[in-house]
């Protein structure tokens, strides 16, 4: 009987700890989207064929966590990871080009952090910039 008190302690202090532990610890920050235009001035992202530059940024203990960035679930062409160890911050950048006009929801994901962008393309292609841009309420 006093063998199986002491086993099912030491099992209970084996235990214990797992609950205790700190869970990962990854957010994402932000959500950033900018286009140039025929300056080196960014100008808004929200016009049909425009490059648009989109970065992601993550920070935390556990920064280095695979992460995701997605428009309409299809993800960043030429996505490029960027670690800054000495921060404990990551990135990740690449390109997206609208081609249609719509509503377009981007999504940066790692662990279990999520943000969430919303761009309406309003804009024609030969008319540059339309009037709306990024849509109130997204972050």
């Amino acid at each position: 009987m006093r063998i199986a008190g002491l086993t099912a302690l030491a099992a209970g202090a084996l235990i214990l700890p797992a609950f205790l532990a700190p869970a990962a610890s990854a957010e994402v920050e932000d959500i950033t989207i900018y286009s140039y235009g025929n300056s080196e001035v960014p100008v808004g992202c929200d016009y049909v064929g425009a490059n648009c530059s989109v970065m992601a940024r993550m920070f935390g203990p556990d920064y280095a966590l695979p992460a995701t960035v997605t428009v309409n679930g299809r993800e960043l062409d030429s996505p490029e990871r960027l670690d800054y160890p000495d921060l404990q911050r990551s990135a990740i950048r690449g390109t997206w080009r609208p081609l249609a006009k719509g509503t377009y929801t981007i999504v940066a994901t790692q662990g279990t952090s999520t943000k969430t962008l919303v761009v309406e393309v309003t804009g024609d292609p030969q008319l540059g910039s339309g009037s709306a841009g990024l849509l109130p309420g997204s972050s």
